[in-house]
């Protein structure tokens, strides 16, 4: 899903194609918007099925946004096309005590409206690899 302003983000949230993190993401640091893909969210964030043994909700979501942080502090090149940046991370996800390690795709779009925000998703939704692949 290519967003290209914030108008276009803003509706992906209310037609549900996004989740808004924007208020765990402050508490870390980000100032500006960020929401995840509603399969990012389903699959490993809230699945369906209750969670007995792992991380909470809130904790996946930190872990999602810090490791964003972290990897872009850490001085990675991400890809740039002047409007927008895309860094690949990684996250561990526990849930039902098993650990899996699911590649995740940020992109950090700057809106020729002036408003920046960042839309986070599983590496198989990533746009780009969808028009290369």
């Amino acid at each position: 899903m290519k967003l290209e302003t914030f108008e276009d983000f803003q509706r992906a949230i209310s037609e549900g194609k996004l989740v808004d993190v924007s208020d765990t993401a402050k508490e870390i640091g980000i100032s500006i918007p960020v929401a995840v893909s509603s399969a990012l969210w389903k699959t490993y964030i809230e699945p369906e099925e209750s969670i007995t043994v792992g991380q909470t909700k809130n904790e996946r979501i930190w872990n999602v946004i810090s490791l964003l942080l972290s990897t872009l502090k850490s001085g990675m090149k991400p890809f740039d096309d002047s409007s927008s940046l895309m860094v690949q991370y990684q996250v561990h996800f526990v849930n039902d005590g098993v650990l899996t390690m699911t590649s995740l795709q940020a992109i950090i779009r700057k809106a020729a409206e002036g408003q920046s925000f960042i839309q986070i998703m599983l590496e198989e939704e990533s746009e780009h690899k969808q028009s290369n692949g």
